[in-house]
């Protein structure tokens, strides 16, 4: 009776430890929760497990559908700044550019809202899990290295990478385009002064007309006595003539 009691009282123990155990590494999953803010590259979980199923941090498991990841992300707290992105990069998808950056397991209900959204860049706000002692420093900065940290996975599912809680999610906003000034450069239009035409040669005056030289002085041969003879003469002739017309006798 003692000896079976005695592996009764083992057998109980061990069970008794095994779930003590379990509910603390459970009860560690459900404290320290962070508020935090996460910017990544959103990708299925069963695409991630199939590019690193051989990471010593990766599971066994394939994922579900509805399960993502965050890739290339940057966390920090509930005001973490969110630089905008250009069209270009907006329109690509992100996975192209490869995971090499840190993975982040994303959790809770608001995960399923992020249906349609892999190959873009989103903007995470929700709690980061398991963060009791992650805050490094005053900065702020959490320590999202992989690793145990009180997980429970007795079929070794799980990725052992850092969790966040979805609470809501959105698109990394897109820079507008910049704004294109159209600059309008006038042509210098160059104006050609024509040379003035030259001057045209003085015209020679023209000469001068040469002086009429005076008719020749006729010489003073006559004398004008001649003409006044005969002028008295002429007279003389008259006053006789009137004298003989007036004593012809009058016929009655």
């Amino acid at each position: 009776m003692s000896t079976r009691y005695t592996r009764r009282v083992l057998v109980a123990t061990v069970v008794t430890s095994a779930f003590v155990g379990w509910g603390s590494g459970t009860a560690l999953a459900d404290n320290g929760k962070s508020p935090v803010t996460a910017i990544g590259c959103l990708q299925g979980e069963r695409e991630y497990r199939r590019q690193h199923e051989s990471s010593k941090f990766a599971g066994t498991g394939h994922g579900l559908g509805n399960e993502y990841m965050l890739i290339n992300a940057v966390v920090g707290g509930p005001d973490l700044r969110v630089d905008p992105i250009t069209q270009q990069e907006a329109d690509t998808n992100c996975i192209a550019a490869g995971g090499s950056g840190i993975a982040i397991e994303l959790k809770g209900r608001g995960e399923s809202t992020l249906t349609g959204m892999i190959g873009k860049r989103v903007v995470i706000h929700g709690l980061l899990l398991h963060a009791d002692d992650d805050v490094v420093g005053t900065s702020g900065s959490y320590n999202l290295a992989p690793g145990t940290r009180g997980w429970f996975d007795p079929l070794r599912h799980d990725n052992k990478l850092r969790e966040i809680a979805v609470q809501s999610f959105s698109l990394v906003p897109v820079a507008p385009p910049p704004r294109q000034v159209t600059v309008i450069i006038e042509q210098q239009q160059t104006v050609v002064t024509p040379a003035p035409p030259a001057a045209a040669p003085p015209e020679a005056p023209a000469p001068a007309p040469e002086p009429v030289a005076p008719a020749p002085a006729l010489p003073k041969t006559a004398s004008p006595l001649p003409a006044i003879g005969l002028i008295g003469l002429m007279s003389l002739a008259l006053g006789v003539g009137l004298r003989l017309f007036n004593r012809r006798p009058r016929v009655a």
